[in-house]
């Protein structure tokens, strides 16, 4: 323990005592201060000091009191009691208020510092043991928080939340590695006011020095004050960053993203938060790898499915493209009407894969010129069941069901398959469902003969309010009227 920077108070109110003791404590590598009172010593105790030599015969205040006050304020600290008028009494009193120890003037010194070096031996062990606990309650919420999360976007803004309110750094961003092309994209940002949507779409590579010590040799960077700016700085939009911390979030071997934290004045990380950091990034690593994972089969299985709508469109040239159409016009009134960028690429995705449940409809249906029977009208409205069973094994959070399987609803409550009204329907499948019409309208069917673009958009608008959300109608109208 002496070659720790350890604080020790002394209050004594016999100077030369005091004094010799402070030289030899002083020779063993310790900070020491002295006072004779026992209120100037309470007020001294701020400064953080882990042990006290406290006399129990004060000039202004009764020892046992000043006892009393530092294990009330500040439990952790040892407090050593010593004394000329030692009593059975008295050393019980005082163990009981929370004394380490109690020696009688004149001590042994040797004992009084091996007395010091086993309670400060002790109280790091106890230390440890906290840390501990506290680590494994944070990895333990971090898990329960995380358990389920399988959007690489929504796990890694949780993540960075974390590592943020941990450091208490400016800046956190989680930054994903594509496995494929070793290229880093940020996965999210913490710390930012506004929404940086755009730096997702930012693929970058670490310069060689970094690349070696982050990803070869899973190492942590540490630059505590930046003279030049390296590259992965200037992909923060945050001016005057002054420090830098990046930590490989690895699993195994395999370094599966970083943690940046950044800063605007000199970077100081205790070892307790590094500890921390460490604890929680294995959790959040392999959270990532499960995620990456999800994600790839997710877009492999969106693709056989596309793959699947094409085929199924392929059939009949009336149907052909129809779903490609209705995702671009769709993509664009979702724009217009301000929905964040993920929501318009989710709206994409349903009108992409809103009529995949046709392959369920015999094509003696779908192709019939003649009016549809009552069975038959039933068979064809089950597409959107079977659209909606389809898509649910690529859709974890819930967003694109809604839109597959309400987009025959009505805005007037007589639609189908539950009779939503209004606001009732979600805001995708009302879009999906003025897109749609429009793309029938506008295309020939074998029940009936084109209509003209204004012809089309004259019974949209007749159509307002009944069976469209007038204001999605008035959008598209806005949007592609004029151009068509």
């Amino acid at each position: 323990m002496e070659d720790r920077e350890i604080s020790i108070l002394v209050i004594d109110d016999e100077p030369l005592a005091a004094k010799s003791l402070m030289a030899i404590l002083q020779a063993k590598g310790f900070s020491v201060r002295n006072t004779s009172f026992g209120k100037e010593g309470l007020d001294w105790m701020s400064e953080g000091f882990q042990v006290v030599i406290l006399d129990l015969k004060l000039p202004d205040i009764d020892g046992v009191e000043v006892l009393r006050r530092i294990k009330k304020s500040y439990p952790e600290t040892i407090v050593i009691m010593v004394t000329g008028f030692a009593t059975v009494d008295t050393a019980v009193s005082v163990m009981k208020q929370g004394a380490y120890s109690y020696f009688t003037k004149p001590f042994d010194v040797e004992e009084l510092l091996s007395s010091i070096n086993t309670a400060l031996s002790e109280l790091e062990s106890n230390s440890k043991k906290s840390r501990l606990l506290d680590n494994l309650s944070l990895l333990y919420q971090i898990s329960k928080e995380m358990e389920g999360v399988v959007e690489l976007n929504s796990l890694s803004t949780l993540a960075a939340q974390y590592f943020g309110e941990v450091a208490r750094m400016d800046v956190c961003a989680i930054i994903i590695r594509d496995q494929d092309t070793s290229e880093f994209f940020f996965g999210a940002i913490y710390g930012v006011d506004r929404t940086l949507e755009y730096l997702g779409e930012r693929r970058f590579r670490l310069d060689k020095k970094m690349h070696e010590q982050l990803v070869v040799e899973r190492n942590a960077v540490l630059i505590p004050q930046l003279k030049t700016p390296p590259d992965i700085i200037r992909q923060i939009p945050v001016p005057d960053l002054a420090s830098l911390f990046l930590f490989p979030l690895s699993v195994g071997t395999t370094v599966v993203g970083l943690v940046l934290f950044a800063g605007r004045q000199p970077v100081t990380l205790s070892a307790e938060v590094l500890e921390r950091i460490a604890t929680i990034s294995q959790e959040v690593a392999r959270c990532i790898e499960n995620a990456t994972r999800y994600l790839k089969l997710k877009q492999n299985y969106l693709g056989a499915v596309t793959a699947l709508v094409k085929a199924i469109e392929e059939k009949s040239f009336a149907y052909k493209g129809n779903s490609e159409a209705v995702a671009e016009y769709a993509a664009k009134v979702a724009q217009k009407i301000k929905l964040s960028k993920e929501e318009v690429e989710i709206i994409r995705c349903a009108a992409l894969l809103h009529d995949i449940g046709k392959i369920a409809v015999s094509e003696q249906i779908l192709l019939k010129k003649e009016a549809l029977s009552p069975d038959e009208l039933v068979k064809l409205k089950l597409h959107s069941i079977v659209s909606t069973s389809i898509v649910r094994h690529i859709d974890t959070d819930n967003r694109l069901v809604p839109m597959v399987l309400f987009h025959h609803e009505r805005y007037d409550g007589s639609g189908y398959p539950e009779g939503l009204r209004g606001a009732g329907i979600p805001i995708g499948a009302r879009i999906l469902s003025v897109c749609d019409a429009y793309t029938a309208m506008t295309t020939k069917r074998p029940y009936r003969q084109i209509l003209s673009s204004q012809a089309a958009m004259q019974e949209l608008r007749r159509c307002s309010g009944t069976q469209f959300d007038p204001d999605v109608v008035e959008t598209f109208i806005g949007l592609f009227g004029e151009k068509q």
